[in-house]
């Protein structure tokens, strides 16, 4: 029982991990960009179905339907393009960012309202639903926004003593960072 709590089968551990966690990512990739090509393929065969009934001169139902699901594989083209890059993040960073994984819901959801609105199955409960979401998401943003850009402008400025609290200054003390002049 010892041995599990050993710094030698830690480190071992560890090492596996990270040797398994670098296989997936070396299998997933491929993987990552043969879905980005083949989404790609099916926008430009949409884009052939809307524009074949484009140049038969006649607009009909069919036209209608090509260009909505024109709209929407374009829309999920966006969504896969936000995820992969929070999956790209999680390879190079080993963590998930908060900022992207918000990015990714507000696409999402801005894709469901337009794919809403051209189904024309939008109803009062939707719109409320949507719009919560949507205020919520986006508050949350800005926030994490605001909170980053506080962090950068804080640590880019020397605090006063009057600005520490005393177990600040005990950090910064430890830190050996000069506060800046009174």
């Amino acid at each position: 029982m010892k041995f599990l709590f050993s710094d030698s089968f830690s480190k071992k551990a560890l090492n596996f991990y990270n040797r398994f966690v670098n296989l997936l990512v070396i299998l997933t990739v491929p993987i990552i960009i043969l879905t980005l090509m083949t989404a790609i393929l099916i926008i430009l065969y949409d884009l052939r179905l809307f524009t074949a009934h484009i140049v038969g001169g006649e607009f009909r139902l069919e036209h209608e339907e090509a260009f909505k699901l024109l709209i929407k594989n374009i829309l999920n083209f966006f969504v896969l393009i936000e995820l992969f890059r929070v999956f790209l993040d999680v390879i190079e960073y080993k963590r998930i960012r908060k900022r992207q994984m918000l990015e990714a819901g507000i696409v999402f959801v801005v894709r469901e309202i337009v794919i809403a609105l051209f189904n024309h199955r939008f109803t009062y409960t939707d719109l409320l639903g949507y719009s919560a979401l949507l205020i919520a998401l986006g508050v949350t943003y800005v926030l994490m926004e605001k909170s980053w850009f506080e962090f950068v402008r804080l640590t880019r400025r020397k605090p006063v003593d009057s600005e520490l609290g005393r177990e600040m200054r005990k950090v910064y003390r430890k830190l050996k960072i000069r506060r800046a002049e009174e």
